[in-house]
Parts: C-alpha cells; sequence; structure tokens
C-alpha cells in the first residue's frame, strides 16, 4: 500500500472539489500577480473552559476549533516560498472561562510589533476612572487616579437607590470589574492599546450600565440578594470543574459579560497588524481574505468580531468593506453549536444565590449575520438537553443551520475522557464537514491529503479511518452516522424533534436492558474497590509503624521508613475521600428510578389523551344537544327571535403534539411496534454522550429529563427591509460624492 495514500474515510469528498474549482480559480489568478499582496487571516474563537495550550491534542478534550486552527496554514508553511505575495494569517483565542493565550494577549504577529508607550498605559487609569463614574453616577467620584485605583465601599460614596438595593457583598463584583481594568493596565502596559479602544466610544460605560441595570433587577427579585457568601459556601469542598452548571456558569467569564471585549478587542488588533505586517513587504495589496471560526460561547465573539469588521471598514455601502482603500471580503463564518445565553431567563433565582449575579445572555451585543459575509453555516447537538446550554439559533438571519447527532461536545470537541460510552471522537464528524465547507468557500484551510503530507499529528486529528470497535463488532464512524441520516436526513434547519425521537426509541430500548444499566452503574463499585485498597494500604503502614516504633532493638532506617509510608498513605487516601463520597454518592440508579417514574407518567398522560380525543366527537354532540335546547327555549320565550350564536370550543388538549411524538416514540419502541436499525443503535451505545446519565447534576436540576426538546434562543436578526434600504441610502450617498468629485478636482 502507498504509504501517501489517503484511505477513503479521509478523502476529499468529489462534490468538495468540484466545489473548490472556481475558488482554486480565482487564487491562480492572485497567485499570478506577484506585485500584489494576497491576504488570508483565520481567526478561531474557542468554547467555553477550553484553551489550545492547556488541553492535552492527544485526547478528546482538545476541540475541535483547535484543531480547525492547526489546519489553516500559517507563514511559516514551506509553500509559501514558492508564493511570495500570499499571506497567511492564523489567529487562535482561548475559550471563556480560561486565561488568554499569550499569542493573542501579546498581540503576535511577526516579531516585530509595535510597543505602546508607558503614557498609553497613564491614559487608560485616566479613562477607567471616567468610565467608573459613568457607569455607577456616583456624584462625587473623584477625578483623581489614585481613587478609582483605590474604589470606596459603594454604600459610602452615595447613591440613595444603591443603599437601599444592594449590600457591600453582592456589589463588590461592579467594584472588582474597575479594579480589574487598572490592574491589567498597571501590570500589562502591552494592553493598554486594547483598553484605550475598549473604553473609547464609552463601551465600557454601555456595557457597565447594562451590568448595573441587570444587577438591580436581580437583586430585587432575590431575597439573598444574590450574595458571594452563600455560594462560596456551597462550593467550597468540591471542584468546580466538578459541577459542570456550576463550572459553565461560575466563572468570572459569566459576570457581566466578561472576557468577551477582551478577546474582541485582541482580534481587532491581530487583524490590523497582520494587514501591516503584509502591506510592509508588499505596498500594493490585492485583497484581504477573512474567514472565522467559533465554538460554544466562542461563537459569540466570533458574530461579534464580524459585526465589528463590518462596522469599522465600511466603505460604498455593508457588502463593500475596506481598509485604506484595499478590499476586504468576510468569504466565511463557520459556527459549532453556538450558546449565547446561561440558561433560562431568572430559572434558579433564589436556588441558587450565584446565579443571580451571573449574566443571563449576550444578546446585547450585534448578533446577526452582516451582508458582509458571504457563507455562514452553523452546526447544532441535536441531543442536548441541558437547561444551560440553549443554543442561539440563526434562524432569523442569512446563516444555514444543520444538526448533528450527541451532545455539545459531540460537535464542538471537548469531552472529558472516559466520558460514557466513549469510543471515539464523534466530535470529529461535524469537524470534518466544518472544514469541507470552510473549503469550499475558499479559505486557507489544508484538504486531508495535505494535512497527512505537512501536517501528519492534525491529520490525524481530524481522521476518520479509525475502527470504532465493541467486542467482536467493527464500524467505520461514517457507517454508523450514515445509518443515522438515512433515519434522520442531514437537511437544514433545526427540526429537533425527529432527532429526539431517534434517541427516545434507543433509551426505551436500553432501558429495559439490565446489561446497559450496569455499563452507567457499576463504576461506583470500581471507586469503593480503590478507596478500600487505600485503606488497606494506610492500615498496614500505620501497623509497620507502630511495630517499628515498639520494636527491641530499634531499628532507625526501618522506623523512617515506615513512618514515609504511613503519611504517604494517609495523605492519598486524604486527599480521595472526598471525591470519592462525592462519586459514591452521584445518583446514577436515581436517574433510571426518575426515568422509569417519567416514563409512565407519560404513558398514563398518552392514554389520558387519546380517551380524550376519541371522547371529543361525543362531547360537541352533548354540547349540541344543550345548546339546540337553551336556543329552543329563547325562541319560545321570545317569539321566535333568533338565539345568540355560541361558538363550540374543544377541551384543552392534555398534551401539545411534541409531547404526544416523544411518548408514541417510547411506546412503540418500548413495546417492540418500532425498531431502530443496528447500526444506529450502536451509534448512540458507541458515540453519543448522555450528560443526564454522566452527570449528577445535570439530572437533579432539570425539571425533565428526555421528554423534551432543546431550547433556543434567536439573539442574532436579519432585517432585510431595512439592508435593503440602507444599501440604497449609501449607493446614493456614493454617486452624489462621485457627481462632486470633478468639481473638486477643477478647484
Amino acid at each position: 500500500m502507498d504509504a501517501r495514500k489517503t484511505e477513503s474515510p479521509d478523502t476529499t469528498p468529489p462534490k468538495t472539489l468540484l466545489a473548490m474549482a472556481a475558488a482554486a480559480k480565482a487564487q491562480s489568478q492572485a497567485e499570478k500577480l506577484t506585485c500584489q499582496a494576497d491576504i488570508h487571516m483565520g481567526f478561531f474563537f474557542d468554547g467555553f473552559g477550553r484553551s489550545r495550550d492547556e488541553d492535552d491534542p492527544a485526547s478528546s478534550r482538545y476541540s475541535n476549533i483547535a484543531r480547525l486552527w492547526e489546519a489553516h496554514r500559517d507563514n511559516k508553511d514551506r509553500r509559501k516560498a514558492d508564493l511570495p505575495n500570499q499571506f497567511w494569517y492564523r489567529f487562535y483565542y482561548s475559550g471563556l472561562g480560561t486565561d488568554l493565550n499569550a499569542d493573542a494577549a501579546n498581540n503576535d504577529v511577526v516579531r516585530a510589533v509595535t510597543k505602546v508607550a508607558e503614557n498609553a498605559g497613564k491614559a487608560v487609569l485616566s479613562n477607567a476612572g471616567k468610565v467608573a463614574a459613568k457607569v455607577t453616577g456616583y456624584d462625587r467620584v473623584e477625578k483623581s487616579v489614585g481613587t478609582i485605583t483605590k474604589p470606596k465601599d459603594p454604600l459610602k460614596m452615595g447613591g440613595k437607590i444603591l443603599k437601599d438595593s444592594l449590600t457591600e457583598m453582592s456589589y463588590r463584583p461592579v467594584v472588582k470589574a474597575y479594579k480589574d481594568i487598572v490592574k491589567e493596565a498597571k501590570a500589562l502596559p502591552g494592553n493598554a492599546r486594547r483598553m484605550l479602544r475598549m473604553a473609547s466610544g464609552d463601551r465600557w460605560v454601555m456595557r457597565g450600565k447594562a451590568s448595573v441595570r441587570g444587577l438591580l433587577y436581580e437583586v430585587r427579585k432575590n431575597p439573598l440578594k444574590a450574595g458571594w457568601a452563600a455560594a462560596k459556601t456551597l462550593a467550597a469542598d468540591v471542584a468546580a470543574d466538578s459541577i459542570p452548571m456550576v463550572r459553565d456558569n461560575a466563572a468570572s467569564a459569566k459576570l457581566f459579560g466578561t472576557g468577551v471585549d477582551v478577546r474582541l478587542s485582541a482580534a481587532l488588533d491581530q487583524f490590523k497588524a497582520a494587514y501591516e505586517d503584509a502591506k510592509g513587504k508588499i505596498p500594493k495589496v490585492q485583497r484581504i481574505h477573512v474567514s472565522v471560526f467559533g465554538a460554544d460561547r466562542g461563537g459569540v465573539v466570533a458574530r461579534a468580531f464580524v459585526n465589528e469588521l463590518a462596522r469599522l471598514y465600511k466603505r460604498a455601502n455593508e457588502q463593500d468593506l475596506a481598509i485604506d482603500n484595499h478590499p476586504i471580503e468576510i468569504k466565511f463564518l463557520g459556527l459549532l453549536d453556538s450558546v449565547a445565553s446561561i440558561m433560562e431567563e431568572n430559572k434558579l433565582i433564589g436556588f441558587l444565590p450565584l446565579v443571580g449575579m451571573i449574566k443571563q445572555n449576550y444578546g446585547d451585543r450585534p448578533l446577526g449575520i452582516p451582508p458582509s459575509v458571504t457563507r455562514c453555516v452553523h452546526f447544532a447537538a441535536a441531543h442536548e438537553l441541558r437547561f444551560y446550554q440553549r443554543l442561539d439559533s440563526l434562524e432569523k438571519t442569512r446563516g444555514e443551520q444543520f444538526l448533528y447527532p450527541g451532545t455539545s461536545e459531540d460537535v464542538t470537541g471537548g469531552s472529558p475522557d472516559g466520558a460514557l460510552n466513549f469510543r471515539g471522537e464523534l466530535q470529529r464528524v461535524p469537524l470534518r464537514d466544518m472544514l469541507h465547507e470552510a473549503l469550499i468557500a475558499g479559505t486557507m484551510m489544508d484538504r486531508m491529503e495535505d494535512l497527512r503530507i505537512l501536517k501528519p499529528e492534525t491529520f490525524r486529528r481530524f481522521s476518520l479511518a479509525e475502527p470504532v470497535v465493541e467486542g467482536k463488532n467493527s464500524y467505520q464512524m461514517m457507517e454508523l452516522v450514515d445509518a443515522y441520516r438515512s433515519v434522520v436526513p442531514r437537511t437544514p434547519g433545526l427540526d429537533f424533534l425527529k432527532h429526539m425521537s431517534v434517541f427516545i426509541q434507543w433509551l426505551a430500548v436500553r432501558y429495559q436492558s439490565p446489561e446497559f444499566r450496569e455499563t452507567v452503574t457499576s463504576h461506583v463499585d470500581d471507586v469503593k474497590a480503590a478507596q478500600n485498597q487505600r485503606r488497606e494500604r494506610r492500615e498496614r503502614a500505620e501497623k509497620e509503624y507502630m511495630e517499628a516504633r515498639t520494636a527491641k532493638p530499634f531499628d532507625n532506617d526501618r522506623y523512617n521508613r515506615a513512618m514515609s509510608e504511613m503519611f504517604t498513605a494517609q495523605n492519598e487516601e486524604t486527599k480521595t475521600l472526598p471525591k470519592t463520597i462525592m462519586e459514591v454518592h452521584r445518583p446514577f440508579v436515581s436517574v433510571w428510578e426518575r426515568l422509569d417514574a417519567e416514563s409512565k407518567e407519560v404513558t398514563q398522560k398518552r392514554s389520558d389523551y387519546q380517551k380524550q380525543q376519541d371522547s371529543e366527537p361525543e362531547r360537541k354532540a352533548q354540547w349540541k344537544k344543550l345548546t339546540d335546547a337553551q336556543n329552543a327555549g329563547w325562541r319560545t320565550m321570545n317569539g321566535n327571535a333568533a338565539a345568540m350564536g355560541a361558538q363550540y370550543r374543544p377541551a384543552r388538549p392534555l398534551m401539545t403534539a411534541e409531547e404526544v411524538t416523544l411518548a408514541d416514540a417510547w411506546i412503540n419502541a418500548s413495546t417492540g411496534k418500532t425498531k431502530l436499525p443496528e447500526k444506529v443503535m450502536a451509534l448512540f451505545d458507541l458515540l453519543v454522550h448522555d450528560t443526564m446519565l454522566t452527570s449528577w447534576h445535570d439530572h437533579i436540576l432539570s425539571s425533565t429529563l428526555y421528554f423534551q426538546t432543546r431550547t433556543t434562543d434567536a439573539f442574532g436578526k436579519t432585517d432585510a427591509k431595512k439592508e435593503e434600504e440602507t444599501r440604497k441610502e449609501d449607493d446614493a450617498n456614493v454617486a452624489r460624492v462621485r457627481q462632486l468629485q470633478p468639481m473638486l478636482n477643477m478647484r
């Protein structure tokens, strides 16, 4: 076999190659114009908690955004030697809730980066003072930088509303936000330019005022006033990462939307720095091609970024962008399971004090798809049910959406190692499809054939060739996905109901299997056994220590060894005991018990619904009979005058159409009336992650387990009529300028 040959699961589809042909022709023409720079930039915004620099590239923790970043060409590529006018830049931004990666924070493009003068840092401090005063509305905020760097207790600084509504504990995050601005400007002068940009135009003022309004509203509704003390007590002895809801919501990235602005500003800085770098080598620029990718809450930053590019560099109209008269084309925007909100508005207020301080969504940002974006696709998880992973749908924009089997991590990547049913990385399916979409759009991504030769490690992270093995059975991943798509075709749109019906059918069958239940619950015994081994080791070490201590004659070496082993064993047992207790008490069995109760309730409700529907004709006939009798009496009393008309109202259905569909899916599958193909069952058995089974926190906090579909938001909107009016107005303005140009030249 040719070592350079790519196996069929890893070849670029003919459809993609055909669609790439037009872009390839245009690219070939651009390469011939060696005296003009052809600039390609890719921007990659990762999902919450994900970091290219911290996650293991060899594990499923390594996100799809990080992998796509690897597949984009850069200026170190050996192919660039033959293409002197080509400039390839790729920029990565770690997810909210993580430290921004150094190359983004430092505005790295090339070694020679413009340094910001020290006085810029001082200007930031001055701006921070002005911003704090504007946001809080304090009358007596001193203007000196010293006052801002040492904020006073808000309650002592005035403002009756604040005194009446807040405590120092609940208002502390507002003060901290501005302390952080000053701290960052002082500690990192290199960030001063970025801080100045975000402070200019009163952006911090707008963000801050929105935060204060939200905070006051929540505090009025929440008797606990969203204090931090209770939240700290709640999570004191539990690692934040072990509770998904807290892990995804409690980080500072969720407070007032922090983290978005710094990433947005870093991307704008790097865009300009890359342009200046290329222009410094070849002053004449053909075109700047931009592609943008975002996952999870990184999708917020991605969309905010393209909207900001469209705003900053608009030329004649919203589709015409340019920098220094050099055209900019946003060729592609690719989103993976975009999430802009945290949870249903105020759903947990009063239950978890911390939630009152959490920014509920990022809907106050421009999240539409501007006309300057040539192509936008969004791949979403069809079986995500966690209430805080509400999909931010593009249904009201020009973006195209597709559903994929699995939960959010099955689309974005980043699922923990060893998660339930993990036999392969289902995340690679949307990853490959996103690569193909980007290639079709003409971005500077590499095909699988090129990755295999030039970036073998990256190629392995994209490969679908590895079989999925379970016992004696072996499957190709796409074999299982294609089987699923034969049941639910891959079509544009968000028809969650079809996808969830298939999942319910699978669950109904597996629910009846003791063997499957055992795969979910048997790990508890393993956890107990491991802790018992640690306990036994500790007991043996303590026994040896006591014997060495009292031995005659006394052996100092034996005593020291025994003491060291005892301390080590005690420390290991103590360190792992809290986690063991938590694992043992996770109510996995209760998930099944709850599902049992829920399925019985749904089945009974479906039966009652059917009885209601069956009795509807009789109910209507009785109503008509009663109405006719009343009308006859009316006519008798009023000399055959027409009776007042009455309209029949059917009984309010006991179930919605969606609930009926899901109930029927369960009933028909559990009774054997319907059967899914074996390979579809295998897909869910081996590849799809079920967060309700693997996270007891999500199971407890969810009001409904499985008999539901995913909730969505639609913050981004496309107003076609308004866009057309704006375009006409812009075109008219341009025409007037052109008419005046000859007259101006004559002068």
